[in-house]
């Protein structure tokens, strides 16, 4: 019998209140789904949802959804379990429809037809990923409408649905309460886009660290990063670790010297390559991440200035305001006064 380790030492540091999350998603899969849209766009929800590799809904929250319980095939072969039956799609801020092979010998069931029809009549915004814009299509939603669609299926649906406006040039459109999407990589643009949308762009700098940090996609990092972005292109390894660190930890703190710790080096010499390449210590460049990530709660949620100051890593909400208002010269409160008399929320 081999020992066990125990990997608990890797876990969350502190259990966190139920909060409401910032995005939330429904899935629902047609049989022979393309599992690598999937799982990109689940991947990035994750990451986002939570500091380091936990996994938490916190910030997202997801779900797959289907008629029944009954596993659902991937067009790979592999299969998946519905998390839960078609819910209330008021539950969700947007409710994605994953299609995959056209040509699969198990039919698209009804119920997800209706599914996809009460969505629509409740007012929710519909995405379809992959080939899920085939269903949009077929039930007359897409009529004169603009869809993105992979390029070897613009024939297809030219010919199925000749009043739908294929394109194939663009990773995501929209148009009305529709977003399409050709799935793929393109997946990673759409995960992105959304996140950054209902969670700032300190969620999805936390993803373009986190996985990919020495490599990343271009395209997406110079999209949906910001400050954070010449951390990922410093020629010194240990800085872009440490600034994966501090992604990771902008709930669960920890001190710079652990930081440096982490990566291989003192306080110290952080200090010293932090100031070299980002022209500022460690110590400011983490608290920016963090004031970010508040100025953008306070602006487009709802929560209250002790949840935000909880979340960003605060100690309090006084210590929030009192960094708050040396940094944006105004409080929380004043900010999102002025933003909501504005509509800009």
């Amino acid at each position: 019998m081999i020992e066990q380790h125990d990997y608990s030492f890797l876990g969350p540091l502190n259990p966190r209140e139920e909060t409401q999350p910032l995005l939330r998603i429904g899935i629902a899969a047609a049989p022979d789904f393309t599992l690598f849209s999937l799982s990109n766009l689940v991947e990035v929800l994750r990451h986002s949802a939570d500091e380091a590799d936990f996994s938490r809904q916190l910030y997202c929250s997801w779900a797959l959804l289907s008629h029944s319980t009954d596993k659902i095939r991937a067009s790979c072969g592999l299969e998946i379990s519905p998390i839960e039956r078609f819910a209330d799609p008021a539950k969700f801020d947007y409710v994605v429809i994953l299609g995959g092979l056209l040509h699969s010998k198990t039919s698209v069931p009804d119920e997800l037809y209706q599914y996809i029809l009460k969505a629509h009549d409740q007012g929710i915004p519909l995405i379809g990923l992959c080939t899920g814009q085939f269903l949009f299509a077929k039930l007359g939603l897409l009529n004169e409408r603009k869809c993105a669609v992979h390029f070897s299926l613009e024939t297809a649906i030219m010919k199925l649905f000749p009043q739908v406006i294929p394109v194939t040039t663009e990773p995501i459109v929209q148009d009305g309460p529709f977003i399409t999407c050709p799935g793929g990589l393109a997946t990673l643009n759409l995960a992105m886009t959304l996140v950054s949308q209902h969670c700032g762009a300190a969620r999805t700098n936390k993803v373009l660290h986190y996985l990919m940090a020495e490599n990343r996609l271009d395209d997406v990092g110079e999209t949906y990063a910001d400050g954070g972005t010449p951390a990922l292109s410093c020629n010194d390894k240990r800085v872009r670790r440490a600034v994966v660190l501090m992604h990771q930890k902008t709930i669960e703190t920890i001190s710079v010297a652990d930081i440096a710790h982490q990566v291989g080096t003192t306080k110290r010499e952080l200090t010293r390559l932090f100031n070299k390449h980002l022209r500022m210590p460690p110590g400011e460049y983490w608290r920016t991440i963090r004031l970010n990530s508040a100025r953008w709660m306070v602006v487009n949620t709802d929560r209250s200035v002790a949840q935000i100051a909880s979340d960003c890593g605060f100690t309090d909400s006084s210590h929030l305001i009192r960094w708050f208002k040396r940094s944006f010269d105004t409080t929380p409160k004043k900010m999102r006064g002025i933003h909501g008399d504005l509509g800009v929320n």
